[in-house]
């Protein structure tokens, strides 16, 4: 069978009615199965940004130091097997088919006997689960998709420790209109008798989620009470992170790029530093994965000169960074090329007052990417014009990388950001070019 064809057929959120929040489905599903999530040793992760590249991190340490990691993570960049991966390889076609098999049999039995349709995030993430008992996986990552109470990952009974790396207003016609109400969605992850730790900076959400905590007599670790010191330096060309925690500093060169990398760095090795009775980590394995470390898309250089960067930025929150440490880096380019694309349902008046907010005007190359759900483009062109910021606008996402390239000097910036379509869909026409004078990466 073609496992894609199957994947690709099913309903976002397994309802024509739209999303359908509940674990009921999943559980069903698990049950077809037996159950194969159970007995696996979780790190839980939740978050509105950040998620992804906390995992990462995790990851490559524990595989560094020898362990048979697993990562469920979303969304896939260049491939869908990329989702689901054991010792940071993604799981191959030939034992994905496999598995899709099995659990369409499940699927199909499920709504045969009980009228329940799975959706697609539930589809995939019992796949995971199979993928890794199937694999005997030490250690898994396991990342959230939407949210965290109601998120078909948070079917796991006994993880080893839940992460949440930060909280700010999005999914707010899923998760609630408040830090606090998105919060409280969030740190529905903690479960009884266990161990949170979290970057949350928000006086408002540390209140929900410690009071979540407290109330499933689980303990709770927040970030900013263990580390006296979270530094980063460098730039968008390479990053070095400071920690100092219990009077001790050390210092890292990390493979990501972006100040706000610092304190998912310093989330993983806290989580890492409390589960070190389990799982031993040596000092060198930390420092070699955190220097290793791959995650396309996320502040992602693929050019010196022209300076080039892909980042998936997608919300306000996640804008406020890129920006951020583009602000701070203006001396390692001279002008910047900006192609945007975003999605539909995110804030686009609140992510452009972010450009005004840290005084950037770039050159704007405007286009509609290949989701569904993408904004079009006269209604990108009309926020871009109601702000006052010069733009271009393109057919689509390859003629307008094309359009920044060509105008781009060997000094200047260009930046492709707005969703992951844009990131993947702009960046496979940078690196299939050949970059005047610089390195594809």
């Amino acid at each position: 069978m073609d496992p894609f064809k199957y994947i690709n057929s099913l309903s976002l959120f397994g309802t024509e009615s739209g999303y359908n929040p509940g674990l009921d489905r999943i559980k069903s599903l698990l049950d077809y199965l037996g159950n194969p999530h159970q007995n696996l040793n979780i790190i839980h992760i939740a978050g509105t940004n950040g998620k992804g590249s906390t995992a990462a991190i995790l990851e490559r340490i524990y595989r560094e130091a020898g362990y048979k990691t697993a990562l469920y993570s979303s969304p896939h960049f260049f491939h869908f097997n990329e989702r689901i991966k054991i010792k940071g390889k993604a799981c191959s076609t030939y034992e994905l088919a496999e598995i899709i098999s099995e659990v369409k049999k499940a699927a199909e039995k499920l709504k045969k006997d009980c009228f329940i349709e799975a959706s697609f995030f539930e589809i995939v993430t019992a796949i995971a689960f199979k993928y890794f008992k199937q694999h005997e996986a030490e250690i898994v990552i396991l990342e959230t998709g939407l949210g965290g109470r109601l998120d078909a990952t948070n079917i796991i009974e006994k993880p080893l420790l839940s992460l949440i790396t930060n909280i700010s207003l999005e999914h707010r016609e899923f998760l609630g209109d408040t830090i606090a109400e998105i919060a409280a969605e969030k740190a529905g992850i903690i479960k009884a008798n266990s161990k949170v730790i979290t970057a949350v900076s928000q006086p408002e959400a540390l209140k929900v989620i410690a009071a979540k905590a407290k109330a499933e007599n689980s303990t709770f670790i927040s970030l900013d009470e263990e580390y006296q010191l979270i530094k980063s330096k460098g730039g968008l060309k390479e990053n070095i992170i400071t920690l100092k925690r219990n009077g001790i500093s050390e210092e890292y060169k990390l493979s990501l790029l972006g100040e706000h990398q610092a304190r998912n760095t310093a989330l993983a090795l806290l989580a890492v530093n409390e589960l070190t009775l389990d799982f031993e980590i040596d000092r060198k394995d930390i420092t070699k994965a955190l220097n290793d470390i791959y995650w396309p898309g996320r502040m992602e250089k693929i050019s010196e000169k022209p300076l080039i960067i892909l980042d998936g930025a997608h919300n306000p929150a996640a804008f406020k960074e890129l920006l951020k440490n583009i602000s701070h880096s203006d001396s390692e380019f001279n002008n910047l090329h900006f192609v945007l694309s975003v999605l539909k349902d995110k804030d686009l008046d609140a992510i452009l007052d972010e450009f005004i907010y840290f005084n950037i005007s770039p050159e704007f190359y405007l286009a509609e990417n290949n989701s569904f759900r993408t904004i079009k483009i006269k209604d990108l062109i009309a926020s871009i014009k109601a702000k006052g910021f010069e733009y271009q606008s393109y057919n689509n996402l390859i003629k307008a990388s094309q359009a920044a390239l060509k105008k781009a000097e060997l000094d200047d910036l260009i930046v492709a950001a707005g969703s992951f379509n844009t990131v993947f869909e702009a960046g496979i026409e940078f690196m299939s070019k050949n970059i005047r004078g610089g390195e594809n990466e």
